[in-house]
C-alpha cells in the first residue's frame, strides 16, 4: 500500500516519532515539517472530508455495521473538518454537497501526539490492518444520510 516515502524534517522529536511510526506501522508516505507530520495521499490512499457535526452521525453509521478506519479531525476556517481516509471507489462520483474527496497528490496534516496540535487530533485513530475505510461504502452511507 501507497509509496515508501519518509521525509524527517522537524525538530521536535514527537514528531519525527509519530512520522515514524506512520511509516513503519501503515506504510503512508509522511514528511515533517517545523511544526506537523503531513500524509501525502497516493492512489490507494485518499481521504473524503465532512464537516464535523455530519461527520459524526456518519462515523456512528459506519460503526455499526462494522465498518472501521482512521478519521482525522481538521481545522477550517470556520468549522471543524473530519477527513475519514478511504481507499479509492471503484467509481469516480461528483461529491455530495458538503463533502469533499481529496484525491492523490493532496498532503493532510496528521496528529503527533495526544494532545490537539494546531487544530489536528484522531477522531478514531487508525489501527494497523484496519487504517482505510472502503471508499465505495463511506460514500454510498454519505449519498444514504443526504439523499439524493
Amino acid at each position: 500500500m501507497t509509496s515508501s516515502a519518509l521525509s524527517l524534517a522537524g525538530p521536535g522529536r514527537d514528531i519525527r516519532d509519530a512520522a515514524l511510526r506512520y511509516w513503519s506501522d501503515f506504510g503512508w508516505p509522511v514528511r515533517t515539517t517545523q511544526a506537523e507530520v503531513v500524509l501525502s495521499l497516493q492512489p490507494d490512499l485518499l481521504a473524503v472530508a465532512i464537516p464535523a457535526g455530519r461527520g459524526a452521525a456518519l462515523l456512528s453509521m459506519l460503526d455499526s455495521s462494522g465498518a472501521r478506519g482512521g478519521v482525522v479531525s481538521l481545522r477550517g476556517d470556520n468549522e471543524r473538518w473530519w477527513a475519514f481516509l478511504v481507499t479509492p471507489p471503484e467509481q469516480r462520483r461528483a461529491p455530495t454537497c458538503g463533502v469533499w474527496v481529496f484525491s492523490e497528490g493532496t498532503d493532510i496534516p496528521l496528529p503527533h501526539g495526544p494532545l490537539p496540535a494546531h487544530g489536528v487530533a484522531w477522531v478514531r485513530e487508525p489501527i494497523p490492518g484496519q487504517a482505510l475505510f472502503d471508499g465505495d461504502v463511506l460514500l454510498d452511507a454519505v449519498n444514504a444520510r443526504t439523499g439524493p
